[in-house]
């Protein structure tokens, strides 16, 4: 074998090509801008089919928020009317107690005046007869804690039109102390209000108020009044002790 046969088996068939560094680059750019417009289509593409469900998607926003706010000042119109309707409640039941407050005093009013014009027409009743001074159903309330007594008496008159009766009421209690009968006189009682002899000054009745204490062995059985006026009455009247406590539990005569 020749050294030129050796020689052409050993050398491997070679490919000259030539190289082109810019055409490379050209087609790296091509092949990036192609990836880029493909990514811009698909973009575009999701716009398209995404852009109808998105407009819906804002139109049901700007609705919700729409209707929030109409909740919202609905809420604030209610809050309002309910903290007025609270403050008009307030109010009718203050008017209300207040109400029904004078409507009892009222009441009360009426109910002493009926009790004041039934004594007049008693007092001014021409078929009962004129009568000079008397005194009308004493009335005796004990004062808690101790021996005290308060006494009210009505003094009337309807002999003398429009004259004025003057004079003096001795008051005096009868009753047992110890086994004995005695009579205690104003004068002896002790805490009498007023503590001088008792006056009295009307034209037709007055209503006369006193306090007095009674000792504490004393057993009281009646009241005994006797009443002197400057005209020359000598008025002698007795009501018995448990009478004027019985008259005495009205509250009404102590109005």
């Amino acid at each position: 074998m020749s050294l030129f046969s050796f020689r052409k088996r050993a050398m491997p068939n070679l490919v000259l090509r030539p190289h082109d560094p810019v055409g490379s680059r050209r087609w790296r750019v091509l092949l990036v801008a192609a990836w880029l417009l493909s990514l811009l289509a698909a973009w575009m593409w999701a716009s398209y089919r995404a852009a109808p469900e998105l407009l819906s998607i804002q139109a049901e926003v700007r609705q919700a928020r729409k209707e929030v706010a109409r909740l919202r000042e609905e809420l604030e119109l209610s809050e309002r009317a309910r903290s007025i309707s609270e403050k008009s409640d307030q109010v009718s039941r203050t008017a209300n107690e207040s109400l029904q407050g004078t409507l009892r005093s009222q009441e009360e009013e009426l109910a002493e005046l009926r009790s004041d014009i039934a004594f007049f027409q008693r007092l001014m009743d021409g078929k009962s007869g004129r009568k000079g001074l008397s005194v009308q159903d004493p009335a005796i309330r004990a004062i808690p804690g101790g021996r005290g007594y308060n006494l009210r008496l009505t003094l009337t008159q309807n002999l003398r039109k429009g004259e004025v009766t003057k004079g003096t009421i001795a008051i005096s209690v009868e009753g047992m102390q110890g086994d004995r009968m005695v009579v205690l006189a104003w004068d002896s009682l002790s805490g009498r209000q007023p503590s001088a002899v008792p006056q009295f000054s009307f034209k037709y009745f007055q209503q006369f108020e006193s306090s007095f204490i009674l000792p504490r062995d004393f057993s009281p059985n009646r009241i005994r009044l006797v009443l002197k006026s400057e005209q020359g009455d000598n008025v002698e009247q007795n009501f018995a002790w448990s009478q004027a406590l019985s008259h005495g539990e009205n509250e009404d005569v102590w109005q």
